[in-house]
């Protein structure tokens, strides 16, 4: 594996970027404020949250409504445009960087929520709506949207919808898909297009709306989706459980869900993330010094009934070697608890540059994970620090530059992501759980999948979009890797 692609020559994927008659075009569509080419605005959308890279567009495009989207597109199709879509830009596989230049189209404008219908436990809203404004919104009918990803007070429904989004809910809930019971979608060439609606169950036909949520942009721009709620629960207990090693933790994370217990979050911090927190904020004494901890959040209807199931699991993890665990049902501590983990990903990154890997192996595999991590970045001179989402064996591997020469840095951390990866594979994993392909993943896509399976996406991806406007350069690799780029 080498080093992370130069950008695209868009003339070698048949597309050309747009001119200042074209550019004259859009601002027709969009009208002369929909439209920015001023350097600090092509900068700005050149990035998203993935490391230190950056692609400058030739322009953003700021749509104001769904019809907007439509005649925008079958403009950019008909003149071979490229168009990246883009929610908040806080994606961390490079999914809306404009990496063959063209246009970056922002559904920020469309930030309405359209409908709460309370019969059908629904909610319909549009893409640039932002997810903790939607989660609060309906929270104030005591309902839940479930899906969680750490960006939530930042990110946008559109993105979180192209993406698949996670988080720590997933452990109960589920990915984003399991939450969408309809689509409003704009293909390539300008086609408005509806896909499910409120029913709660419908199999007529192919699953449209399955595979545009987590398409990453590639297929359809997504304009609005109607979404699933449930009623949230009335109460809820933060346990922390330290343990004295790295097997005992990954042992009880298969233990609790084998015992029957369903929680609603269970989170898992490494030794080392654990010495990187205790940087930023005093730590409990009981995790002074240990090797793991579990964050485990449950949820339910009395807090007699979470009382009963917390002993149940302090017994089990006592059983398993573990130490004694921390217990909150008040929110401001509750909330203290959180922040040991919500505070990893500050706390390491702050300390050094650094390369996230979006790693994901089944439950029973999370020791041999880190232990993998560790190996295959001190083969390679770095140190990997270890945190995530263990109920659903997703931990995110970040590989720590150190006081490596840059260009020294660049060889080793491309050399130990690919062996980490190649072990992710050997124990039955995959190269990412919840941050997408995108751009910088893209390269790994063979470990996960056999040519003919690659093969069948890349049809789907022609069947949708012909002429391949649509955020181009991004989930399949070797796309005419050949053009210099330029600086941001």
């Amino acid at each position: 594996m080498n080093a992370l692609p130069p950008p695209l020559d868009p003339a070698a994927l048949g597309l050309v970027r747009p001119d200042a008659a074209g550019l004259g075009a859009l601002a027709a569509v969009v009208g002369p404020d929909g439209v920015r080419t001023d350097e600090a605005a092509r900068a700005a959308f050149g990035r998203d949250e993935t490391e230190d890279l950056c692609f400058l567009p030739d322009a953003v495009v700021v749509p104001a409504s769904t019809e907007e989207v439509a005649r925008l597109l079958a403009l950019a199709n008909a003149r071979r445009w490229p168009v990246v879509p883009r929610g908040a830009g806080t994606g961390l596989s490079g999914g809306a960087l404009p990496v063959a230049g063209g246009i970056v189209l922002s559904l920020a404008r469309l930030d309405r929520i359209r409908e709460l219908d309370l019969e059908n436990l629904t909610v319909t809203a549009e893409a640039g709506v932002v997810l903790a404004d939607l989660q609060a919104r309906v929270a104030e009918h005591g309902l839940r949207y479930p899906p969680d990803p750490a960006s939530r007070d930042s990110c946008q429904l559109g993105g979180t919808l192209a993406e698949n989004s996670a988080g720590p809910r997933t452990c109960k809930y589920g990915a984003t898909r399991h939450w969408v019971l309809g689509l409003e979608a704009v293909l390539a060439d300008g086609t408005r297009l509806v896909t499910g609606g409120k029913n709660r169950k419908d199999v007529a036909g192919y699953d449209l709306t399955g595979l545009l949520v987590g398409s990453e942009g590639t297929l359809a721009v997504l304009t609005a989706a109607t979404l699933r709620l449930v009623a949230a629960p009335r109460t809820s207990l933060t346990l922390i459980l330290p343990f004295p090693t790295l097997d005992g933790a990954a042992a009880a994370v298969a233990a609790l869900f084998r015992a029957g217990h369903q929680p609603t979050a269970c989170e898992l911090v490494e030794e080392r993330a654990l010495a990187a927190v205790g940087r930023l904020l005093p730590l409990p004494g009981t995790l002074v010094g240990r090797a793991a901890m579990l964050l485990v959040e449950l949820e339910g209807d009395d807090d007699e009934t979470l009382l009963g199931e917390a002993a149940a699991l302090e017994e089990l993890v006592r059983d398993l070697g573990g130490d004694e665990a921390l217990a909150a049902s008040d929110p401001a501590e509750q909330r203290r608890l959180w922040a040991i983990r919500s505070k990893v990903g500050e706390a390491v990154k702050g300390g050094s540059i650094y390369k996230e890997a979006d790693t994901v192996v089944p439950r029973s595999a999370l020791a041999e994970l880190v232990r993998a991590a560790r190996a295959a970045a001190e083969r390679h001179g770095l140190q990997a620090v270890c945190y995530g989402h263990a109920g659903d064996g997703n931990l995110h591997v970040n590989l720590l530059k150190g006081d490596l020469p840059a260009a020294l840095w660049r060889e080793r951390r491309d050399a130990a992501e690919a062996e980490l990866f190649r072990a992710v594979i050997g124990l039955g994993g995959s190269i990412t759980g919840e941050h997408g392909v995108g751009w910088t993943q893209r390269r790994y896509l063979p470990l996960r999948h056999p040519a003919a399976a690659i093969g069948l996406q890349r049809e789907l991806k022609r069947a949708f979009d012909p002429r391949g406007i649509l955020n181009p350069g991004k989930i399949f690799p070797g796309d005419a890797e050949t053009a210099p780029g330029e600086p941001c």
